[in-house]
């Protein structure tokens, strides 16, 4: 077979191609060169960051820590106000008397059986209004109320035989403020006209029959009870010694 043949058979077409490729492999080649001489070669790491940067992300933590101390309302969950000072003296919570605390608890634990007005339910609940069980002796309503009542029992001309509930720490476990707040209640409400009980008084009582399980029976209730407690001293009133001077250096004068 002559070279001619060779040269025009059916493969020359194809190793045209495969010649003219690698032409194009080598511009190639020649390209990326050009390209890598031009860029740095890549490498592992980070790029440092420009130092301005760095100090204007200093200066802006900074000053978002500056921001927060002052407007943040030491971080009270409550606080509404940028300009919240916690430590300002915080207003006193209006301090209530005993009375008016034992009109609470008498709604919410004795208006149901003793009634509203006080004067109970006849021949089921006795009254509260005009008894000495409620205005006598302090000691006696207190130790119906820390220890409960049992049996038969005559209030205001009718017997009554049923069972009044503890409320102190055997019972309902009131504390001993409530407890003073609701016998100052009904001894001073309804026309009733006793001294007040205070709570240090409760106090005393619940340290000597607190720890009494069964309810007192009418007859043992009114024992031992002592003498009387003589009411709190009122202090003077100053504007009253005034005005008085005022009038008796007037009479005095020609």
């Amino acid at each position: 077979m002559s070279d001619h043949e060779k040269n025009t058979g059916p493969n020359s077409d194809s190793r045209a191609a495969l010649e003219q490729a690698a032409m194009q492999d080598e511009q190639m080649q020649d390209v990326h060169a050009q390209l890598m001489r031009e860029k740095e070669e890549p490498h592992e790491g980070f790029s440092p960051v420009p130092i301005f940067l760095m100090f204007a992300f200093a200066a802006l933590c900074f000053w978002g820590g500056v921001y927060l101390v002052e407007y943040s309302g030491g971080y009270r969950w409550d606080a509404y106000s940028p300009h919240f000072d916690p430590g300002a003296d915080a207003p006193k919570p209006v301090e209530i008397t005993l009375f008016e605390r034992g009109a609470r608890v008498y709604r919410n634990q004795c208006a149901q059986c003793h009634q509203a007005d006080g004067r109970g339910v006849t021949g089921v609940y006795p009254p509260l209004v005009g008894t000495d069980w409620v205005t006598g002796h302090p000691r006696l309503v207190s130790r119906v109320l820390i220890n409960g009542l049992s049996g038969p029992i005559e209030v205001a001309g009718s017997t009554y035989n049923g069972n009044m509930p503890a409320f102190g720490p055997s019972g309902l476990g009131l504390n001993n403020r409530d407890i003073a707040a609701v016998i100052t209640y009904i001894r001073q409400e309804w026309g009733n006209d006793a001294s007040e009980v205070t709570q240090d008084m409760i106090a005393a009582y619940v340290a000597d029959y607190g720890s009494r399980t069964r309810p007192w029976t009418a007859p043992e209730v009114r024992e031992g009870l002592g003498p009387e407690p003589a009411a709190p001293a009122q202090e003077p009133d100053a504007d009253a010694e005034t005005d008085a001077a005022s009038d008796e250096v007037a009479m005095r004068a020609p």
